[in-house]
């Protein structure tokens, strides 16, 4: 059976699991990594481009929480960059916090280290996104904000990915994805993955 916190009603991003991909190598052979968040109830995901681990990796989680909200419950793995962030987070006294605000504690639980599989629903997510980068990409070489470019378009399509079934009729409902619970977004403007290559992705940036 599916964990409790990924049954119980929640907002979207409430429950979250993170993790790493990478390293990409930036122009200039710059390491970068995707941090990658995911809504551990509504599937949807939010991509951050780092070029370090512990340090960066607090940046994109300060912007993350701006942008999506406070999540009451983070998991992950024992990366020791995510046990440092932790560790970091667990400095905070979050009774004081609660005294003058309704914010309320991130209670962040690491996955046992025999038990990979309990990132199943991170780590799916992670596979996808390693798949449009490299039909993307391929040997195509981008300096930081293009490549922040690419993971926008690839969280965008990510999100927009049906979690119901598709029917042929035209007439049935349309099928649910993350997207619609972010957002009443129809149309974004993205090309279909399966026909961009490195010449129309150096186009694109051209202009």
């Amino acid at each position: 059976p599916l964990p409790v916190d990924r049954l119980r009603a929640a907002s979207v991003f409430e429950i979250i699991g993170v993790d790493f991909a990478g390293p990409l190598y930036l122009k200039g052979n710059q390491k970068s990594w995707i941090v990658i968040y995911t809504c551990a109830v509504f599937r949807a995901i939010r991509l951050e481009l780092t070029t370090s681990l512990t340090e960066s990796f607090l940046q994109s989680f300060r912007r993350y929480v701006a942008r999506r909200g406070r999540p009451s419950i983070v998991y992950s793995d024992n990366g020791t960059n995510l046990v440092g962030a932790n560790n970091l987070i667990k400095r905070i006294n979050w009774e004081t916090v609660a005294k003058y605000s309704t914010v309320n504690k991130i209670d962040w639980k690491f996955i046992p280290p025999s038990a990979p599989w309990w990132g199943g629903f991170w780590e799916r997510l992670i596979g996808m996104v390693k798949r449009i980068i490299r039909k993307v990409l391929g040997q195509t070489s981008l300096n930081f904000e293009e490549l922040n470019t690419v993971l926008c378009d690839c969280e965008s399509v990510i999100n927009g990915r049906p979690l119901t079934y598709v029917s042929d009729d035209t007439s049935d409902l349309e099928p649910l994805t993350p997207s619609k619970f972010l957002q009443e977004v129809r149309e974004v403007g993205i090309p279909d993955l399966d026909l961009l290559d490195n010449k129309s992705l150096n186009k694109r940036f051209a202009y």
